[in-house]
Formats: structure tokens, C-alpha cells, sequence
């Protein structure tokens, strides 16, 4: 069968990112890019209602009622302190919670610190038990005003990624961000794990690596070559320390409707009989378009934001990430690592 074609996604304008996809409430409040003025609003809104008058306590719904029962003064104003009373513990609970974990994520990226240096990623995941065979991050584009923002910063993150992975002698990595930033920009992306890799490993012993693009069926080495049906540098696909898979959203779910209208199509043709149609059939094909599964997914945010990343993809997948950590950092890779090392996975008949 055919592979499916994605359309080509319009370039990204502007210093801000601009972006489709809708955190979930819990992401959206972790991250706090605007949490402060949220915060400050709802302060007032409370402290607000507590003291309102009488009369504007009527012309609210249910005002002045407590399931139908009517309330004095008193009670209004008991109940309204207690709210405010409750907000306000959990605010402070939620702020010690807060410097905890940032103090622990600081911890971390100190006593796992790879220093550039292979050698010490090695050390860390020769005590594993087991080491997946296939991991995948996702990564987001942050705002150029934020510290390793804008598309230098997610370059950067994206080569890192590839450093460790490379490092810890893992051959197969997903790097998937929502709106294609990645694919849109391979060269530099391409220019940016040289410049790491040669960071890590010296100018003279740089892995062999190749950048996929799935949906269009195009395959990067370094010599910056794009793969053919019989070019030479195909040959090159055997020698690779590392395919760098670079997944959107356009490989999650508009994969898996035009999979299912193209089989639609063809047995609307009697080119398909509908009996030929199986799990082993869509899984193939899945496979054969955006990717085997990966043993590990990380997300480097404050809590799990899937993002739209290709659900077939991660049936049986670990995932791992650290609360209220927003930076990509090889602490929460490592541990990752460790994570799965101590999984058991069971797969049902």
C-alpha cells in the first residue's frame, strides 16, 4: 500500500511560538507563564466576595443560598473565610511542594552531570539491568524571551537529546514536537548534533547518524545527502550509530484517519476485501509510517502532556518525567533510564 503524504505545514513567523495544541489544566498551571497575574486575579476575586455587601450577594446566582437554604450575614461570611482559608493552604502547600522539587531537580543535575563527556553516560548505564531499544522525548519550543527559548534553544535541546542517546548506545530516537519545528529546519538542526557530537566525541570521531522525516519519506546522513531508491548512501543505513526519527502531530492521529480512509477507498474499489483487513494489516502499516514503538517515552515538562504524539505508537510504552521540571536536563534522562531498568511489562495472549 501506498504511503500516506502529508501536507506541507506553513513556516513559523515571529518571535513568539505559535501553536494549535491546548495543554491540559494541570500542564497549562505548571508552567506558569502566566500564573503570577492568575494567581494575583483570583486573590482579589476571593478577598472580593468575602466582603461584598448584601445586595450584591442577591444579585448573584444561588446568592445568599447554601442547596436552597436560605443564609444569614454570618453565615455567608463564615463560609466565604473558610474558602479563602482553604485556598490560601493549599497555595502555600502547593508553593513548599514547588521549591522542593525544584531543589531536588537542582540536586540531580548535579550528582548527574555528563560534562560533555561519553565516558561518564556510559558508566551511568552500564549499572542498568536493561536499556530500551528505542526511546522517544517530546520537546516544545519555548517563548525567545525564556531561557532556551526560541528555535536556537530547541535545536539545542533536540542535539543534546541525540548526544545522550548516541552515548548510551541506544540506536533508534523520537524526536517529536507538535508543529514540525524540527522538520522544517533539518539543516540547522543537521549543523547543531555536528557541532554537538564533535563537542562530545572530537572532530575526528563523529558517529555516523541519519535524520528520518516519516511522512515524506526522506532520510538525512551527515554528509547532509537526502536518500533515494538507489542512491549509494544507502549503504550508509547499515553503518549509522543512530537514527533520529522527527515526528508532528501531523504523524499522530491524521496518520491513522487517512490510513483508514485510504482502506476505505481501496475497498470501496474492490481492490481491498474487508477480511484482509486486520490488526497485523493497520499495525504494519502504522509501523511502516511513522515508526516502531518505543520502549520509553521522556517528556521534559512540569507534568505528562502527550501533545498529540502518535497514539498507536506507545501501547506498551514507559513513560517518565519529572514534576514541576521544565528544562531538558540529563538527570531526567538518566533517570528515565533507570525507570525502565526496573519496569516489567507484561503483554497479554
Amino acid at each position: 500500500m501506498d504511503k500516506i503524504q502529508g501536507n506541507t505545514l506553513s513556516r513559523r513567523t515571529g518571535n513568539e511560538p505559535m501553536t494549535h495544541h491546548i495543554p491540559p489544566p494541570a500542564v497549562a498551571v505548571l508552567k506558569g507563564s502566566q500564573l503570577n497575574n492568575n494567581k494575583t486575579k483570583s486573590v482579589k476575586a476571593l478577598g472580593a466576595s468575602m466582603f461584598m455587601n448584601s445586595n450584591k450577594a442577591k444579585e448573584l446566582p444561588h446568592g445568599g443560598e447554601f442547596w436552597g437554604k436560605p443564609m444569614s450575614k454570618l453565615e455567608t461570611l463564615l463560609y466565604r473565610t473558610l474558602l479563602v482559608i482553604l485556598y490560601i493552604s493549599y497555595g502555600l502547600f502547593r508553593y513548599g511542594q514547588y521549591q522542593y522539587n525544584k531543589m531536588k531537580l537542582r540536586i540531580l543535575n548535579v550528582i548527574y552531570n555528563p560534562a560533555s563527556t561519553p565516558q561518564l553516560i556510559r558508566q551511568d548505564v552500564r549499572k542498568l539491568e536493561k536499556i530500551p531499544k528505542r526511546i522517544a522525548a517530546i520537546l516544545e519550543m519555548k517563548p525567545v524571551g525564556f531561557v532556551g527559548g526560541g528555535l536556537k534553544g530547541l535545536l539545542n535541546d533536540g542535539s543534546e537529546i541525540v548526544c545522550w542517546t548516541v552515548s548510551a548506545g541506544i540506536k533508534h530516537l523520537m524526536l517529536y514536537d507538535y508543529d514540525g519545528i524540527l522538520q522544517k529546519n533539518v539543516s540547522e538542526f543537521q549543523t547543531e548534533i555536528e557541532n554537538k557530537l564533535t563537542q562530545y566525541y572530537g572532530p575526528g570521531n563523529v558517529p555516523n547518524y541519519a535524520i528520518k522525516i516519516p511522512h515524506s519519506n526522506k532520510i538525512y546522513y551527515n554528509n547532509h545527502a537526502e536518500k533515494t531508491d538507489d542512491d549509494e548512501n544507502n549503504k550508509k543505513a547499515g553503518k549509522i550509530a543512530i537514527e533520529v526519527s522527527l515526528l508532528s502531530n501531523r504523524d499522530g492521529r491524521e496518520t491513522i484517519v487517512d490510513l483508514t480512509k485510504t482502506m476505505a477507498d481501496l475497498c470501496s474499489n474492490n481492490e481491498l476485501k474487508l477480511s484482509d483487513i486486520t490488526l497485523q494489516l493497520v499495525d504494519s502499516e502504522l509501523v511502516h509510517l511513522v515508526g516502531k514503538e518505543p520502549d520509553l517515552l521522556l517528556y521534559f515538562g512540569p507534568a505528562l502532556d502527550l501533545q498529540g504524539f502518535p497514539p498507536w505508537q506507545i501501547r506498551l510504552t514507559e513513560f517518565y518525567w519529572e514534576t514541576d521540571n521544565n528544562e531538558v536536563t540529563y538527570s531526567v534522562f538518566i533517570r528515565g533510564l533507570k525507570q525502565y531498568a526496573g519496569c516489567k511489562i507484561n503483554v497479554g495472549k
